[in-house]
């Protein structure tokens, strides 16, 4: 049987007079991997800084296990709600002054980083390395590595593929499916590249104008019903 994680029940956001979302619904279910697609602008991102505790929301409630709203979280709360995340931001976010093992560090301070450098297939030399004189492809790995070190309860995924050719993306692909499922962690993705979704997300959510238009399994996509879905999956917008 599936277990709810997260509750998200009529969450709006504007930025001034922009609607980004609009008494938006969903549930993400425990160690199951979630895909959410949609074009550009439609609130994928904004709606993950809202879960995670980037970004207040407007009106609405967003649950977390025993948590019922986390808008009514202290400081200290929400500092402590928010350890329960790891993130991989689009561009890795790494500190270009620091060397990747000091990168590292700012997660864990355990300076053994072995085991992780092995789960996403990286030599231990890198940790002397600074990150401008890697490739993309070995930044986003480091990225993977950072947000994974502190075991968080929830991986948040932020385009992991952006940049990267289709050969290499394909690789992160395949390390994201295989760390996710020796993890067993509950996953959240904002992607464009469709064959992230393919290749690791259970489910998918797909906004449109502010609202979850579509949820279901991600093998499901293809199937007629939803002509918004269709064409975002074919590259008409």
């Amino acid at each position: 049987m599936r277990k709810l994680k997260i509750t998200i029940d009529k969450i709006s956001k504007k930025f001034g007079d922009k609607v980004v979302l609009n008494n938006l619904n969903l549930k993400v279910f425990e160690s199951e991997s979630l895909a959410i697609i949609g074009e550009s602008g439609s609130g994928k991102s904004v709606l993950t800084k809202c879960i995670d505790g980037l970004l207040s929301f407007d009106t609405g409630t967003i649950s977390f296990d025993e948590i019922y709203n986390i808008k009514n979280l202290s400081f200290l709360e929400m500092n402590k709600y928010m350890s329960k995340f790891g993130i991989l931001f689009q561009n890795a976010a790494l500190f270009d002054s620091l060397t990747i093992k000091e990168n590292l560090m700012f997660a864990n301070k355990n300076d053994n980083f072995s085991e992780i450098l092995d789960e996403v297939s990286l030599p231990k030399s890198v940790l002397q390395e600074l990150p401008s004189n890697l490739s993309i492809g070995v930044q986003k790995r480091i990225g993977l590595a950072r947000a994974i070190l502190q075991n968080p309860e929830i991986l948040i995924l932020d385009e992991p593929t952006t940049g990267l050719d289709p050969i290499i993306g394909k690789q992160i692909n395949i390390l994201i499916k295989a760390l996710v499922k020796k993890k067993k962690i509950t996953t959240i993705t904002v992607t464009h590249d469709m064959e992230s979704v393919y290749e690791f997300s259970d489910y998918t959510a797909f906004i449109k104008k502010g609202k979850i238009s579509w949820y279901g399994k991600s093998k499901d996509i293809n199937k007629k019903g939803n002509l918004s879905l269709n064409n975002f999956v074919k590259g008409i917008y």
